[in-house]
């Protein structure tokens, strides 16, 4: 009976919404949602040529540091030997992984880890592309006289994009503090609320905002595999109780994100950047993987760790990932 009342009061004291700081533009009818009437998607169109710039313009910035230096990228074969060397080193599991790799010929080790471990080095690339893909896109639509988009600059944080938009029907438009994602599973459940509170606190500590303000957290790619349509990709951001996190957010897929900057469905803006992807990030484990595993197994030979039968030594093999 104790624990029943204690867990009542507690969920009593649990703010639920902060009704006083919502913010006072249209919203659907029962709903926290913005009126869908104040986000028109993009016309005319950008042209491909246009999402080409923009796309190199992401890709471009998205290989070069804070200060614009262009980041060192490990590519002849004795580099990703190295690494690969280094990441069996630190990221081996004592039991599965060498379980997993005494299993195999020497010759395929690069190949089963160096390939995934490029891949990943990408996806976290690709994670901040998106973020520049969409601030490139929205200044190219910016240009356009009837464009949704006024104004548009990077966030406080790597991932943010602050923008200015019209909305049809309610002066003096929106401020949207959006929070790029690559996927919807990029931030845990228990990361969102930080995030929020992050972009809101802006939000309120900004002296020259002059317009209401919508926190986003936006997924450039589907979540669940599936596009949805464009009035359909955009929700309320609530927890597992299904409160809302705030008022003021929302959540918004590529379904919404692309057709509302710059007029196009996301697989038109996903095709055209698979046609440039190779010039920025290329895959040079793949392209080098023949060499690399016979320098890999060159390197073991040295270091002592292939026994006679031209297999990983077992004993060798975990003394060398579990000590100095």
């Amino acid at each position: 009976m104790l624990i029943i009342t204690l867990s009542y009061i507690f969920k009593s004291m649990t703010p639920r919404r902060t009704q006083s700081n919502r913010q006072p533009y249209p919203r659907e009818a029962g709903s926290l949602l913005a009126a869908h009437s104040l986000f028109p998607q993009h016309k005319p169109s950008l042209s491909d040529e246009l999402i080409m710039k923009a796309i190199d313009a992401a890709f471009d910035r998205t290989g070069r540091d804070r200060v614009g230096r262009v980041r060192k990228v490990i590519k002849t074969p004795a580099e990703l030997v190295k690494l690969c060397v280094s990441h069996l080193k630190k990221r081996t599991d004592p039991i599965l992984g060498s379980y997993f790799y005494l299993q195999c010929n020497i010759e395929e080790i690069f190949e089963l880890d160096a390939i995934p471990h490029e891949m990943q080095r990408q996806r976290m690339n690709m994670g901040v592309f998106y973020q520049y893909l969409t601030i490139e896109l929205m200044r190219k639509s910016l240009k356009g006289e009837k464009c949704n988009i006024e104004a548009v600059w990077d966030g406080a944080r790597e991932g943010d994009v602050v923008a200015e938009i019209k909305t049809p029907g309610f002066k003096p438009g929106i401020r949207i503090y959006t929070s790029i994602k690559k996927s919807s599973d990029t931030v845990g459940g228990q990361d969102v609320p930080g995030v929020i509170r992050r972009l809101e606190s802006l939000a309120k500590e900004e002296k020259n905002i002059t317009r209401p303000y919508l926190c986003v957290f936006c997924y450039a790619t589907p979540p669940g595999g599936v596009i949805r349509s464009y009035k359909d990709s955009r929700s309320v951001k609530c927890n597992n109780e299904g409160y809302p996190f705030s008022d003021n957010c929302e959540s918004w897929e590529p379904g919404f994100i692309f057709p509302f900057i710059c007029g196009r469905p996301p697989v038109d803006i996903y095709k055209l950047a698979i046609t440039r992807v190779g010039d920025y990030l290329p895959f040079y484990s793949i392209k080098h993987r023949k060499e690399c595993a016979h320098l890999l197994k060159e390197e073991f030979s040295k270091m002592g760790l292939v026994d006679a039968h031209g297999k990983l030594d077992q004993t060798k093999f975990v003394k060398f990932i579990t000590e100095k």
